[in-house]
């Protein structure tokens, strides 16, 4: 409850940092779609200046009752203090109603594994999900095992866990213009999003978790999903952004996804220093908030909305 408490604190500050008050040329402002613009000369002593009140939104949110962290290497599991504390490799779902995967009979796509499965793991474990595994550069000790112990899997981009789970040393790409050859992929090979469906069999089935940390391209994936089939399909999206995402970018899933968790990467350091800095997770030399690479408040307000882990819930399905 704890922590649900102070997840609340930190979504309402976010909040109140959206309403900024912006001194700036005019035509530069409105190239920030997702801005909303008001006027209010009577504000202001000089009325003869061009001011406006700015607000920069946060996506909508569901408040979800029951939310549930999956995955996380065993140590920092056990030596987390309490059970929604964020761990590196662990994701959050909601358990809310018909947005709980349904033990046996759910589906995650999971696409980005690196050497972290224990997501994928423990859904397969706990719900007993058909999980389906993606990652083109990175084999987990668990598949390499696999691999390793038949020498016909030596060069195959498909590799069977068992008959719920299936590893693919294959990736995503936003859009491509070449079709691939999905009974002879390649490991490292990239294809679409709807050649996954086709790949894994999963066309007009539910995916109760699309769990995607692809480092970089998810703005692309985003960009070409079809939202009226992601509205009928997908229960949960959660993925990780990463600078080149903006919130114009990711406003198309309000269409029927509510935001419902968030981290946002970041937590203490110098930020009185000379370059301006917020530690990142768990380890703080490990990546830093720069101020320096803002050119204003607005631009840090967006980052701070859109950059991060973030959890979405089809509201179709609550």
């Amino acid at each position: 409850m704890s922590r649900l408490k102070n997840f609340s604190i930190i979504t309402f500050i976010l909040f109140l940092v959206g309403f900024i008050i912006q001194i700036g040329n005019e035509s530069k402002l409105k190239e920030l779609t997702q801005l909303n613009y008001t006027n209010d000369k009577n504000r202001f002593l000089n009325t003869n200046s061009k001011f406006s009140q700015v607000r920069v939104r946060d996506f909508m949110f569901y408040q979800c009752g029951d939310v549930k962290r999956i995955g996380g290497k065993k140590e920092f599991v056990e030596n987390a203090p309490d059970e929604l504390f964020r761990i590196d490799g662990a994701w959050y779902i909601c358990l809310d109603s018909r947005a709980k995967p349904e033990k046996s009979k759910c589906n995650v796509l999971s696409l980005g594994v690196n050497h972290d499965m224990s997501f994928d793991e423990e859904m397969h474990s706990s719900f007993e999900c058909r999980v389906f595994s993606f990652d083109p550069y990175v084999e987990d000790k668990k598949f390499k095992d696999l691999r390793d112990s038949d020498p016909s899997l030596n060069d195959s981009s498909i590799l069977k866990v068992d008959d719920r789970w299936i590893f693919y040393r294959v990736g995503i790409i936003g859009q491509t213009n070449n079709t691939k050859d999905l009974s002879n992929l390649k490991i490292k090979d990239l294809i679409s999003f709807d050649e996954i469906l086709d790949l894994t069999k999963l066309r007009d089935k539910v995916i109760d978790v699309l769990k995607m940390d692809i480092e970089g391209p998810e703005k692309d994936v985003i960009k070409n999903l079809d939202m009226n089939y992601a509205c009928k399909y997908i229960k949960a999206f959660v993925f990780e952004t990463h600078v080149r995402s903006k919130f114009a970018d990711l406003v198309k899933l309000e269409k029927c996804f509510r935001l419902f968790w968030r981290h946002t990467r970041f937590r203490e350091g110098n930020s009185r220093g000379p370059t301006g800095h917020l530690a990142g997770f768990q380890n703080s030399e490990d990546w830093a908030l720069k101020m320096k690479n803002f050119h204003n408040e607005l631009n840090l307000a967006e980052f701070m909305f859109t950059n991060g882990e973030l959890y979405f819930v089809n509201i179709n399905f609550i």
